[in-house]
């Protein structure tokens, strides 16, 4: 990460709220556990991870497929993913095999997936494969650094929100912006780009974006998109593959907010965020984390604000069950 584990900006609100409260704040591994202690109650965070969920919740939404699986059981629409472990956990599980299933599970989508490091974040190890061979690559690509690969189906997501949930409330909102040129019928996607970078320079949303292309992407780059048509750079939406956020408000009656909502208390999540993608005009559930990571919230107007609000009752909630919103 881009700064020291001591000078994030969930390190700086925990303490700010933990001092409120005569909370005593000790850094651990160079700043990414913090011990809370008031009296005889010790509380932790780990890394964006607070000591609000249950073992079992924190295990399920670091997931992919057991989200998927425990959201199906509880009736809620979601995104399926579907696991295969690693050949070498044939010794603790049933295991015929992965490929004669991936592959019918790939033909079930229609030949276009995407895989994905099951326990991953970020974005990081993440594969569109709309061929056998692609799709071979992808796997053989997580199998040699992890024990198990969720595969879900390439869906056009249109719109995808994030809604941070706290004690069943949706304390925030924002929507993940994938960043787009604008074509003139004569340039391709890399020309429109490089002049967005000489007249505007290089942003950081544009500098992830590069640093993390895909082969897919690399292919858009020579596209040539008409005049006036807007082409989206990348198919993902994480923050760190170069979408930005813009705020919105979580009310009651969202069927967003109430589907996140949903979602957490299906999981027995006390604090977590949501990621809900709309697939032609219907809501559902992408995935779902137990860690609450709010740096680039803070970046956005009125986003520092609120990200210190959720912290501040997230610390609170940890020494004080019925502490009100304040």
């Amino acid at each position: 990460m881009s700064e020291l584990n001591h000078e994030r900006l969930l390190v700086r609100e925990v303490e700010r709220a933990a001092s409120r409260r005569g909370i005593r704040v000790d850094h651990i591994a160079q700043g990414w556990i913090l011990r809370l202690q008031r009296g005889g109650v010790v509380r932790h965070v780990h890394g964006y991870t607070f000591d609000l969920n249950p073992a079992a919740t924190s295990a399920i939404a670091c997931d992919k497929a057991a989200t998927s699986a425990a959201l199906a059981a509880s009736g809620l629409p979601r995104v399926e993913h579907r696991l295969f472990l690693h050949p070498s956990m044939a010794r603790f599980v049933a295991h015929a095999g992965n490929w004669d299933e991936m592959l019918r599970y790939f033909e079930a989508c229609e030949g276009d997936v995407v895989v994905k490091d099951n326990l991953g974040t970020g974005g990081r190890g993440v594969h569109r494969a709309r061929t056998k061979v692609a799709l071979e690559a992808a796997v053989l690509s997580l199998f040699e650094r992890g024990q198990s690969v969720a595969m879900c189906p390439f869906v056009d997501i249109r719109e995808e929100a994030r809604f941070v949930v706290l004690a069943g409330e949706c304390e925030a909102a924002y929507l993940k912006v994938r960043p787009t040129v604008t074509g003139d019928g004569r340039r391709t996607v890399l020309e429109l780009l490089a002049d967005q970078i000489t007249r505007s320079g290089m942003s950081r949303e544009c500098g992830r974006f590069l640093a993390n292309i895909e082969p897919d992407s690399a292919m858009l780059l020579r596209e040539v998109p008409g005049v006036g048509e807007s082409r989206l750079l990348n198919w993902r939406h994480n923050l760190g593959q170069g979408a930005t956020l813009s705020l919105i408000e979580p009310s009651p009656g969202d069927p967003r907010a109430k589907l996140a909502a949903a979602a957490a208390s299906a999981l027995n999540l006390r604090f977590g965020s949501v990621d809900i993608v709309t697939v032609d005009g219907t809501p559902m559930v992408l995935e779902v984390n137990s860690g609450v990571m709010m740096e680039a919230l803070a970046t956005t107007p009125g986003g520092g604000e609120l990200a210190a609000r959720v912290y501040d009752r997230a610390v609170g909630l940890m020494f004080d069950t019925q502490e009100s919103r304040s």
